[in-house]
């Protein structure tokens, strides 16, 4: 004859299943703190001074024409916890909305909680610039009113993990000088 003993089960313990919740539970805290912490910010880009090597102008009514070298100073400003790794870019001088100076930057990295500085050499002309623009009467005036813009694309690496597109600009007025050659008021 066959007997059907029914072995007793013991009652299951909730320990496994509390253990795993509480580990859970850590994992999300120091998830929060560690994204509470570690902001990915934009970097900051600004000019600090830009200074003029050489200036040749000549104002006549019917064809005003300058030439002129400048070097600007820039500095990069990363505040994130890890590097800023730019590519290539570069820099623009305008005179009234025509780009009169043009120089590449070549890429680089600015490590965390650093600046890095860049000089850059623009070689400026007046060539580009049509003949109806108010060029004489600014040559005249003594001051010619720019605007220089210089943009760098890169990215900031969290933990070798994430990666963050980042998109910094700047973009300044400033006065160039032909009685004293140099730049002034640099406002950004």
């Amino acid at each position: 004859m066959y007997y059907n003993k029914s072995i007793p089960k013991e009652p299951r313990s909730g320990k496994c299943f509390v253990c795993v919740l509480a580990f859970f539970v850590i994992l999300c805290a120091l998830l929060l703190v560690f994204a509470s912490i570690v902001r990915v910010r934009n970097p900051r880009v600004k000019i600090r001074s830009a200074t003029s090597n050489q200036i040749s102008y000549s104002v006549s009514s019917s064809s005003p024409s300058f030439n002129a070298t400048v070097v600007i100073f820039f500095s990069i400003k990363n505040p994130n916890l890890s590097a800023f790794t730019y590519e290539n870019s570069s820099v623009s001088v305008l005179y009234a909305g025509v780009k009169i100076g043009h120089r590449p930057i070549n890429g680089g990295r600015v490590s965390f909680r650093k600046t890095k500085e860049i000089n850059v050499i623009v070689n400026l002309s007046s060539a580009e610039i049509p003949v109806t623009a108010n060029l004489s009467s600014d040559m005249n005036s003594g001051c010619l009113n720019l605007t220089s813009y210089a943009k760098f694309s890169g990215i900031v690496r969290l933990l070798k993990i994430m990666k963050v597109k980042m998109n910094i600009e700047t973009a300044c007025a400033m006065k160039l000088n032909f009685t004293s050659h140099v730049i002034q008021d640099i406002q950004c």
